[in-house]
Formats: structure tokens, C-alpha cells, sequence
């Protein structure tokens, strides 16, 4: 069986991270041949090019080339709407799927522009999602399948690390510096706990393609929030690394926290929790869905930065019973989301696209 995904950024991000947990585990014995196509490389190759065979510089035009030339039985089309206008173009016998992972609104808009005889159904990631499609596409799309598939992740890369460190609780924050994630609102948090908590540290983790404006803005704003003198900026983490920073935040007595203003699942929450860090996030989106709230999993609504804060100071005040509920946990969040455990599922769901 010959499968085809196509997402426009090679970058690594959700999407393709979620592409390399699936393809690690890949059942026994299988008989896919695996192809992954994309605009343009930016560090994707190195992290599947042992699992798929890659294809670069595809836009419109040169996939309708590409597809011409190679048959797939299976095209799988990730949140790009220009896969999608060049496979109506051509006759192909190939099943297409529509796979949704963007939780941002005017990134779902093209949606509404699937015609019926463009694809034959979509894949998605949370309940919340399958709600999002439902209301986002045409009434004549109703009837194609809407099949979720909750994100996966290698719970041996995403555990808690044996390492050693010291210093004051830190609360950390990872993502991309925008207004979806919403860096400025980690930081009122950050200025709101600072005023009951003068030892706590406030990491942000990611960022590394931010412009020079964008770094200066991040600073200027740490200062105005009076937080820059325990203020820390990590551009970068190889993602295989990532366990190692929510174990600091763990035996430090801290906690990860989550501003953004809508996930479609929360991977960022699910891998600080397996790898043993309480977790504070804003109640959006998929993410009350990842597990029932807790002495360790904390909600708050959004841009409520007192209740936010509060939320982190009552882990702060009780870290050991928070690491303690979580660490016994642990092991119901891995049976529901070990990549090792269920991608099988998800390989079973392809090969029922083309039966």
C-alpha cells in the first residue's frame, strides 16, 4: 500500500512531530511504502527521512506533476488547501483524506471550500475538531466519515529524566512566539506570581526563528512586567531533549504552563505530563480533553491572568503531592496515548480508507 502525505511546512513543528511518532512505529511486517511531500525543508529531513521517502519543492503545479507520474493509493492532505486544489485537477484513482490539525480559525476556512468529489473523508485528532469540521464545511460533505485519531507520543522519550539540578521552582512555557500561543500572557501570569513569589524563575522555551523586533519586543515586555531579572529565553530544544527540560521544571518544584487560545489536541501538555511536570492550561479547545483536572493538570479560562496564577501557585504551594498523584498517574496517560501502543490504530484506519 503506497501512501502520500502532504503538508506544506517542512518545519518541525506539531504536524510533523506527530508524523514521526506514528512512523516509528510502524506495525510488523507491514506492506506501506511511505512518501511525505512538502514546499521547502526546514529540518524536517533529518527527522524522517529514516522512515519515509521524502519529496520537496511541491506547489500546486508540481504536484499535479508529481502525481501523474506516481500512483498512490492513498493520499493524505494535512491543513494545506493547495494539495487539495491540485488533486481536483486530476483524475486519480488514489482514496484522498483530509487530515485536520490547525485549531485556528481562519486556518479552517478553507474547509468550506472542499468540493464532495475532492476527498473521500477526514482524519482528525480530538472531539472538539470533529466539531469544528462538522461546522466549517459544506452541508453536501455531511455525509463523509469523520474519524478521530487522538495524537500519540513515544512515552520512552517522554518520561521523567534522572538529572541533576538545583535553584528556585520554575514555571515554564513552550511554543512559538505569537498571539495564538500567547506569550504576553505567560508573562502577566508570570508578574502575577512574582508578587507572592519572588524566587520563581520564568522560562520561555522556543522561538528560534523569532525577528530581531520580535526578540526585542520579548524583553522589553519581561521588564515592563518587572520579571526580567528572573527571566530566561531558550530559542531551542531538540525535541528528543524536551523530557529533560520538563524533569527541571519537575524537581525544582515547578510547573509548565499554557496560554494559548485554542489547541486542536495539546501536545505540549501531554508530553510535560508523561515526562513528569504538573501542567497549568487555559480551558480551550481540545485540551480539557486530555485528561480530568487534578492536583498536577490545573485549568483556567482564558486571559483570566488571576485565576491563572492562582492555578500555578496552588501547585506551587503543594509540589510534592502534585508530582507525587502524577508520577502514579502516569501510567493511564501512557495506555491512552503511548505512540508504541496505538499508532497500530492508526495504521488500521488508513488501510480501511482503501478497502
Amino acid at each position: 500500500m503506497k501512501i502520500l502525505f502532504l503538508y506544506r511546512y517542512g518545519i518541525l513543528g506539531g504536524v510533523c512531530t506527530q508524523l514521526f511518532h506514528r512512523f516509528r512505529h510502524l506495525p510488523d511486517n507491514n506492506n506501506f511504502e511511505i512518501h511525505c511531500g512538502f514546499r521547502s525543508d526546514h529540518g524536517i529531513k533529518e527527522m524522517l527521512s529514516s522512515y519515509a521517502t521524502l519529496h520537496f519543492g511541491l506547489n500546486k503545479e508540481s504536484t499535479k506533476t508529481f502525481l501523474r507520474d506516481n500512483k498512490f493509493d492513498l493520499i493524505i492532505i494535512i491543513d494545506s488547501e493547495e494539495y487539495i486544489e491540485a488533486v481536483r485537477e486530476l483524475d486519480l484513482d488514489s482514496k484522498v483524506i483530509v487530515e485536520v490539525h490547525t485549531s485556528i480559525e481562519r486556518n479552517l476556512e478553507y474547509l468550506s471550500r472542499i468540493e464532495p468529489d475532492d476527498i473521500d473523508g477526514f482524519i482528525t485528532v480530538s472531539k472538539y475538531m470533529i466539531g469544528r469540521i462538522k461546522h466549517h464545511i459544506r452541508p453536501e460533505l455531511k455525509d463523509k466519515t469523520i474519524t478521530r485519531f487522538q495524537n500519540v507520543l513515544d512515552s520512552e522519550l517522554f518520561k521523567p529524566v534522572e538529572i541533576e539540578t538545583a535553584g528556585p521552582p520554575v514555571i515554564g512555557w513552550v511554543g512559538k512566539i505569537d498571539d495564538h500561543k500567547d506569550w504576553k500572557a505567560f508573562m502577566h501570569i508570570a508578574s502575577i506570581i512574582r508578587e507572592s513569589y519572588k524566587d520563581v524563575e520564568f522560562w520561555i522555551v522556543g522561538g528560534q526563528t523569532c525577528p530581531e523586533e520580535r526578540t526585542q519586543e520579548v524583553f522589553d515586555y519581561a521588564e515592563e512586567m518587572d520579571i526580567i531579572s528572573k527571566f530566561k529565553w531558550i530559542d531551542r530544544i531538540e525535541n528528543v531533549k524536551m523530557a529533560g527540560l520538563y524533569s527541571i521544571l519537575s524537581k525544582r518544584g515547578g510547573l509548565s504552563l499554557v496560554t494559548s487560545h485554542c489547541e486542536s489536541f495539546g501536545m505540549s501538555v501531554l508530553e510535560s505530563l508523561l515526562a513528569g511536570s504538573p501542567t497549568v492550561c487555559t480551558d480551550v479547545g481540545a485540551l480539557p480533553e486530555i485528561t480530568t483536572e487534578s492536583e498536577f493538570f490545573k485549568l483556567y479560562d482564558l486571559q483570566n491572568y488571576k485565576l491563572g496564577a492562582s492555578k500555578c501557585i496552588e501547585i506551587l504551594s503543594n509540589t510534592d503531592a502534585a508530582n507525587e498523584l502524577l508520577e502514579r498517574y502516569r501510567p493511564e496517560l501512557v495506555d491512552m496515548y503511548d505512540s508504541s501502543g496505538r499508532s497500530i490504530e492508526y495504521w488500521n484506519i488508513l488501510q480501511t480508507q482503501v478497502k
